[in-house]
């Protein structure tokens, strides 16, 4: 009896820690992001292929001055198969506002309830915000489109792809590798690929 408690207090302890380490670094993404409005459905990782690990070791060297083991960019690789596509809620990407589709317009009430807002200047700020937002043309609108972390098998690298292509002419994104830095915080290391519409 003893075994299975101290069993599943393990168990308890191990997915709290990856589910707070998949959202410390989902806060740390987002703060250097720009990003207001983001689309509740999360990017599949797609574009990694294990013949350019070369090309991605490269580019993290280039960018951190750092040589990191290619092990583990395949093992991310490999676990972008099993990737998580729930939509994202909105207790995930607190200072984010989401969007189901390019053409949904965003409402007042749904600002003011998320971000509870009181101070009035900062409600006309977001106001003005979202009114740029509903009255771009759906194409033209800077919709940001952002994955679930992809960790290796060590749970101390993870990737993230961003992107915010729109006008199909416009934007671009990139897939960012970040590494823990102690119990729970994330660091970014460098882009490992980019591209531009």
């Amino acid at each position: 009896m003893k075994a299975l408690l101290l069993f599943t207090i393990f168990l308890y302890t191990h997915s709290y820690c990856q589910t707070g380490n998949s959202q410390s670094l989902l806060d740390t993404v987002l703060k250097n992001q720009s990003g207001l409005f983001i689309h509740s459905k999360p990017i599949v990782i797609t574009r990694l292929d294990k013949k350019e690990m070369w090309f991605y070791f490269e580019n993290v060297r280039d960018f951190s001055n750092r040589k990191l083991d290619t092990l583990m960019f395949s093992e991310i690789i490999d676990n972008t198969k099993d990737s998580d596509t729930t939509n994202w809620r909105d207790d995930e990407l607190k200072n984010s506002l989401l969007v189901n589709s390019r053409e949904e317009d965003i409402s007042k009430k749904y600002l003011i309830e998320k971000f509870r807002l009181n101070d009035k200047k900062q409600e006309k700020f977001y106001i003005k915000q979202i009114k740029g937002f509903n009255s771009t043309e759906s194409v033209d609108r800077n919709l940001f489109y952002i994955s679930r972390p992809v960790f290796d098998n060590s749970k101390t690298f993870a990737i993230i792809e961003t992107d915010n292509g729109h006008s199909y002419l416009g934007g671009g994104g990139n897939i960012t590798l970040y590494q823990l830095q102690g119990d729970n915080t994330w660091k970014e290391i460098g882009i490992i690929l980019n591209w531009r519409y």
